[in-house]
């Protein structure tokens, strides 16, 4: 007998002949996630084989595996039914040491050869359980438990209970994007939904010194640590400083466009970030809407900018939806911190809320140091690594 956690899937299983590779994936992503373990593939299941490992901090890091959509503890039992018997009592009265008192069983053969068919499996081990604990009453439509038996040609696993996940796609299938990370609740969850999707992340944060601070730092640093347990092999995060861009825009520019003025200079220099690292999409967090800059046709001026496709994966939430998956992932204790950002540093008093485009070239065209100074900031760029420590 031994420990497993049984994992399953959803969205993979409909990959047809690529379900392979994105298995694999997934697998590769467990393993660095929830090391140590051994995981072994069986068709339409992944199983996480415990051994002395603690099975509490797996199950706890198997929910920062995107690809998986649901996963049992249970054991792994040889073809013997004495022995699946006593599994199968033990983890009935585990249950009923809690007060249930309705329950299921739920057998799935896939191995054919196994001398009994899944109803009969049922039967037999409802009626074992029955037995042992007069009391329960059978209920197949809404019972207060279920023990799952599913037959494989080598073994047997039986489990209790579903821990539901995020589901999605593993990281890392969809190749690689650059979140623009700032200081605020939208974009770490806009960077969770992306990975969610299946890319993995690195981050760029603009900062304004000294007009933000080391506290500025090191709660984007925070930000990035709680989205590090996403990503099998760490987070790369960017810092850039950006004051002389935006003292110069500031100075030189009309005041109701310098806001998307510097947001565009921040996405060309995003490109170029993106660029050198391989990331085919620039992520942000913005949201329709929300705030001046986030009409539509600033959203465009903005975008205009970038080498490259801006994805927007919260664009059509609510403050309440983000705020909430902000509380859920661990990020919005940290967001609110009264750290200010660079957009805050340089806020405009009456920023405009439809720019054009052409208008805005026309005005770039006449700051004839900006591409120099946004080359400048992308050179003082500063890295750092982020793994996870949990």
């Amino acid at each position: 007998m031994e420990t497993v956690v049984v994992v399953r899937y959803s969205e993979i299983g409909l990959k047809g002949k690529n379900r392979e590779w994105f298995e694999k994936k997934l697998i590769d992503n467990i393993l660095k996630i929830v090391k140590p373990a051994a995981v072994n593939k069986r068709y339409g299941r992944i199983i996480v084989r415990i051994g002395r490992n603690n099975a509490d901090l797996i199950l706890e890091r198997l929910h920062y595996v995107f690809g998986i959509q649901n996963y049992s503890l249970g054991v792994s039992v040889g073809h013997d039914l004495e022995e699946l018997k006593q599994v199968v009592l033990d983890l009935a009265k585990k249950h009923v040491n809690e007060g249930l008192k309705t329950f299921k069983i739920n057998a799935q053969r896939g191995y054919k050869d196994f001398p009994m068919t899944s109803l009969e499996i049922n039967r037999e081990f409802g009626a074992y359980v029955l037995q042992a604990f007069p009391h329960l009453k059978v209920d197949v439509h809404n019972p207060e438990f279920e023990i799952g038996i599913d037959v494989r040609e080598k073994e047997i696993f039986v489990f209790s209970g579903k821990i539901q996940s995020s589901g999605g796609l593993p990281v890392g299938v969809s190749g690689r994007a650059l979140l623009l990370l700032s200081g605020g609740i939208d974009s770490p969850v806009a960077g969770w939904y992306a990975m969610r999707r299946g890319l993995e992340l690195q981050t760029v944060t603009f900062l304004s010194p000294p007009l933000t601070t080391e506290k500025s730092e090191e709660k984007v640093l925070s930000v990035g640590k709680v989205l590090s347990k996403y990503l099998p092999n760490g987070l790369r995060m960017w810092i850039v400083p950006l004051t002389e861009v935006q003292t110069y825009i500031k100075e030189n520019a009309p005041d109701e466009y310098s806001l998307i003025l510097q947001r565009r200079s921040m996405m060309r220099i995003a490109s170029m970030i993106a660029r050198r690292v391989k990331a085919k999409a620039v992520i942000t967090g913005e949201n329709l809407g929300q705030v001046a800059s986030q009409t539509i046709e600033n959203m465009a001026a903005i975008e205009e900018a970038s080498s490259l496709i801006v994805l927007r994966p919260l664009v059509g939430f609510d403050k309440v939806e983000i705020t909430n998956k902000a509380k859920e992932i661990g990020t919005f204790e940290i967001s609110i911190k009264p750290y200010i950002d660079s957009c805050v540093a340089f806020a405009p008093k009456h920023p405009a809320t439809r720019s054009n485009i052409n208008e805005l070239r026309e005005i770039e065209a006449k700051l004839g140091k900006l591409h120099e100074l946004e080359f400048e900031a992308f050179k003082s760029r500063k890295s750092y690594r982020i793994v996870s420590e949990e």
